[in-house]
């Protein structure tokens, strides 16, 4: 599973010929609204590409963290934001297709008040789980936690997001039944991982290097089709017959 990132905006800030912008664009900072936590997944390629946009438009991009309800948080508050092209979210799969069919009632509607603007990247999950864990391989993890399904617990970055869908459909896949405990983000989520207050976690490849190079975590597996080259030496799920 990928995680992907979108640059979004509110749907009447359309660039070239709609009102918001027949005149000069952009004369004042503009907003980019972050739906998780600081330290998150998003939270990198956010201040990367905040940079280089207020570098290329000539004014500052603040990067405002909205975390919450598996993002919906952040991007309802850009969808109620003032139309002027001044505030735009930085969505995920999550925010922009997940949340929609997640909740009866989403706070707002991705396809009428969002205009998607382009995709930024795609980044695949890793499973990874307490250092102490005692498991080195997917067919080990699953015998483990299939054992101690009641007394395990996995983490995410919130409910309904890509975080916990992914480690949602693994579980199921692999026939797992563990309680979920969501976050208000991915990084207070790998911070109790690493304390060992949970079991495991499905992390951003990229969000989760730096904890599986220190060794407070333990990778197992790369929960996409082919390895991810940030960790050329963790096998995919699949490699290991999952």
């Amino acid at each position: 599973m990928r995680k992907v990132l979108f640059a979004c905006l509110t749907a009447a800030c359309v660039f070239g010929g709609s009102p918001a912008h027949t005149q000069a664009w952009p004369t004042r900072a503009l907003t980019m609204v972050n739906p998780f936590a600081p330290g998150g997944p998003n939270d990198v390629p956010a201040r990367l590409f905040a940079q280089r946009m207020g570098e290329i438009l000539g004014q500052s991009v603040i990067v405002e963290n909205v975390g919450g309800a598996g993002g919906m948080n952040g991007a309802d508050r850009v969808a109620k934001a003032q139309p002027d092209g001044y505030t735009f979210l930085l969505g995920t799969v999550g925010t922009q297709a997940q949340n929609q069919t997640l909740y009866k009632k989403p706070a707002y509607d991705s396809t009428k008040d969002f205009r998607s603007v382009g995709l930024i990247l795609e980044a695949p999950l890793v499973l990874v789980v307490r250092k102490d864990l005692p498991a080195r391989s997917m067919q080990e993890f699953v015998a483990y936690a299939k054992a101690n399904a009641d007394k395990m617990q996995f983490a995410s970055a919130g409910t309904g997001s890509a975080i916990h869908l992914g480690c949602a459909l693994m579980n199921s896949v692999t026939g797992l039944n563990v309680t979920h405990i969501p976050y208000r983000g991915s990084n207070p989520a790998m911070q109790d991982l690493a304390s060992g207050r949970v079991d495991y976690l499905c992390d951003i490849v990229t969000t989760a290097k730096p904890q599986i190079d220190g060794g407070t975590v333990k990778a197992i597996a790369v929960l996409d089709d082919t390895r991810s080259a940030a960790l050329p030496d963790v096998p995919t799920a699949k490699e290991q017959g999952r």
